[in-house]
């Protein structure tokens, strides 16, 4: 592995660990850095890291991710036979030191060597979403960790509704990783220089959705006027 170990992940206070994630872009804040979240946008992961904001509580969800964690990972070696150990430590690009990585693990495949793991929980109305590929944020966070990493491949397994496992085999994408990249370090610059973020539409962020869906549909869709009344409907039913 050819990343950095920044410092161990144990025992660390709230406190400190909100101060090590300040230091970089983590798997978590790379898909919104690239404008390709749907749950945090460019602008809320700057507030975060210029310290102008705390991060949101990360709910229920996440806490039960956390909580599943290591059940994942020991029934993913049970039913593939492959190694996987934690990692508790955050990890550090060796050329790129703004991008940061905290693994659920490393996956040891005798004839490839080692790999990401990640492990995932998601509601039964997100099925759908992991049919046969990942999830937007989770195909750019796996990306970003293999960046880091430098790894070849990596394995993501996920429980969805409580009682379907299942996992993904993604390997790296050197294409996808170079927009990464290059979306990271522009936004790292806006950080470094207090200088928030526009509204994202940029020629990268197209790249990097059509690198990573490559038979996606690559058209516009122009809404009926009444789509105006049914957006507003939407907007305010959103903010009850």
């Amino acid at each position: 592995m050819q990343a950095i170990v920044l410092r161990t992940t144990e025992n660390l206070s709230p406190t400190e660990w909100l101060s090590m994630r300040k230091q970089g872009i983590g798997g978590s804040d790379a898909a919104a850095v690239c404008g390709l979240s749907r749950w945090k946008s460019p602008i809320q992961v700057w507030l975060e890291k210029t310290g102008q904001t705390n991060p949101e509580h990360a709910g229920e969800a996440a806490y039960w991710g956390q909580v599943m964690e290591p059940i994942l990972r020991k029934e993913f070696s049970i039913r593939t036979g492959l190694e996987v150990n934690p990692l508790k430590s955050m990890l550090q690009h060796r050329r790129f030191p703004f991008m940061l990585a905290n693994l659920d693990g490393i996956v040891t495949d005798l004839t490839q060597g080692q790999g990401v793991f990640e492990a995932k929980t998601a509601g039964l109305f997100a099925s759908k979403e992991w049919d046969d590929k990942l999830p937007d944020e989770y195909a750019i966070q796996v990306q970003h960790y293999l960046a880091v990493t430098g790894l070849p491949f990596a394995y993501v397994a996920v429980l969805i509704g409580g009682n379907h496992f299942k996992w993904l085999y993604i390997e790296r994408d050197p294409g996808a990783i170079d927009l990464i990249i290059q979306l990271e370090a522009r936004f790292w610059r806006l950080v470094e220089t207090r200088t928030p973020p526009p509204i994202d539409s940029s020629k990268a962020s197209s790249e990097l959705l059509n690198r990573l869906y490559p038979h996606g549909q690559n058209q516009q869709i122009h809404l009926p006027l009444e789509a105006l009344d049914l957006i507003e409907v939407y907007e305010s039913a959103k903010g009850r």
